[in-house]
């Protein structure tokens, strides 16, 4: 019976996939494995969606996991993991209950399991997983086969203090297959070491701009569309649109919810996608693969200057505190109010915006500094797979972690996809054309994910928050300190 219903289940994936693709050609999948090539503008014209149809239809359902055949004997295979929104929807699902993302999580886990004759068990704890992997690592007793971290807490000292095993002594793993995302191996190993995976068993997680539609024709507004596609979709044309719609409704003086908006942004982690967006990371390699800071700083000062124009402009833009409404992701002002030309939110919750009814709404990047700079990019807040020092059997997790990666990227993202989209926005052909270009441009930053906590990784934040602009003193001020800590990562790194 349960390998009927996996059967039926991919058949049904299958027909998703194929009508997914139908309308759209999404290119690569989000993890590809050429990925680190991200979408610059030139490459949005003149796209023709069906001219690979069939070979993406091929590519994703028939492309091989390549792994041998393997019984392990109704084992164990346990993975720890954080309580976490980005792992809500797309991780464990305990049993078919009709909803798509759930069923095709739940079959994901069936058909690896009745595969590799397995029984895997899922830990979930409130907070970041570090101190139980920590306990047990230390304790040198075998609990978790694998664990699942969060995108940036205490990430460094996972690698650091030899918590966690690089990747590249795992058997069975083969990162030139297209569920595995290769930009995140290149740019957060260290030393060669590749201790954080991603593939399409966890989700990317990028910021992006979503909008209402029916304002944009109102106010005669240029299509956002074109203007992401033109390659001018900027800070400053956020501001300048949102200038035209903002208005105070009801004629107090007082801009408050009950007035009409350009932008809705929360004040807090949001704006840590800044740099990113402005093409800089906040640390790079040197030619000896050392760990440095940016010297961008001129450029992350312009892009600085450029966002608090647009936020801290209050008659254009309404902002409010995390978790001011209990949940961090429920604003005073929602998109759903029609008082709102642009939202900014994680591109999960789309999810909630498919209620809306009253008129439609569209997705969009994360806007770019300016014009010149060659491609959109989303700083992706997704967390990472990670081995424990104390696996015993590496095989074995090489290739539970390659099947899982290998079912998600085939059933898993397209029905994320579709059910993301949603019905009203799978006929919007350039909210899927949006949704492709912000997956092929994820990226990730050694200054975001390694250093949880330091002033040059909140920095962003903290002075959109207060109003600040001088990002050159903060800079000075802060940068010693934060080189000193990569420094004795990096050293640590290379005594292993």
């Amino acid at each position: 019976m349960k390998l009927l219903k996996i059967t039926v289940l991919i058949l049904c994936m299958a027909f998703i996939v194929m009508q997914l693709f139908a309308c759209d050609n999404p290119g690569k999948s989000q993890n590809d494995s050429d990925n680190s090539k991200t979408t610059t503008d030139d490459q949005l014209d003149g796209e023709n969606p069906e001219d690979s149809q069939n070979n993406e239809i091929d590519s994703r359902l028939d492309v091989s996991d390549g792994l041998p055949e393997a019984d392990f004997g109704n084992s164990a295979f346990t993975v720890l993991y954080p309580d976490w929104a980005a792992y809500q929807t797309y991780l464990v699902a305990e049993e078919d209950n009709g909803d798509l993302m759930n069923d095709v999580v739940y079959y994901r886990q069936k058909h690896v399991e009745d595969r590799f004759n397995i029984q895997m068990k899922w830990v979930k704890i409130e907070d970041q997983s570090l101190p139980n992997l920590k306990n047990s690592v230390k304790s040198g007793i075998h609990e978790y086969d694998l664990a699942l971290t969060m995108y940036s807490n205490s990430i460094d000292t996972f690698a650091a203090d030899n918590y966690v095993l690089d990747w590249n002594t795992v058997p069975n793993v083969d990162f030139s297959k297209p569920w595995w995302n290769t930009n995140s191996n290149d740019t957060l190993s260290l030393n060669g070491k590749v201790f954080f995976a991603v593939s399409d068993f966890i989700i990317p997680e990028p910021n992006v701009t979503f909008f209402n539609k029916d304002m944009i024709q109102s106010y005669g507004l240029e299509d956002p569309y074109k203007i992401v596609r033109d390659g001018k979709w900027t800070y400053d044309k956020m501001y300048e649109m949102g200038k035209v719609v903002a208005k105070d409704l009801d004629g107090d003086g007082l801009w408050t919810d009950k007035d009409q908006y350009g932008l809705v942004t929360q004040l807090n982690w949001y704006f840590y996608s800044v740099p990113q967006s402005a093409g800089i990371n906040l640390v790079e390699k040197d030619g000896e693969g050392r760990l440095v800071l940016t010297t961008a700083v001129e450029r992350l000062h312009e892009a600085l200057i450029s966002v608090d124009r647009l936020v801290n402009d209050k008659s254009v833009t309404f902002t409010y505190p995390y978790g001011a409404m209990g949940d961090q992701y429920i604003s005073a002002l929602p998109l759903s109010s029609g008082q709102v030309l642009f939202h900014w939110d994680p591109l999960a919750q789309a999810f909630r915006y498919r209620a809306i009814d009253a008129f439609d709404y569209g997705i969009l990047p994360w806007p770019k500094l300016d014009d010149e700079q060659e491609s959109y990019r989303h700083f992706s807040h997704n967390g990472f797979i990670v081995v424990p020092t104390t696996n015993p059997d590496l095989a074995k997790t090489g290739i539970i972690v390659e099947a899982l990666s290998a079912e998600s990227y085939k059933y898993c993202v397209p029905a994320y996809n579709e059910v993301l989209l949603g019905i009203k926005l799978t006929r919007d052909q350039d909210s899927v054309e949006m949704l492709n270009l912000i997956y092929s441009t994820c990226v990730f930053d050694i200054g975001r994910n390694y250093l949880g906590g330091d002033p040059m990784q909140t920095g962003f934040r903290d002075l959109l928050e207060k109003g600040s602009t001088d990002y050159i003193s903060f800079y000075e001020k802060n940068a010693a300190k934060t080189q000193a800590r990569l420094d004795k990562l990096y050293d640590a790194i290379m005594a292993q």
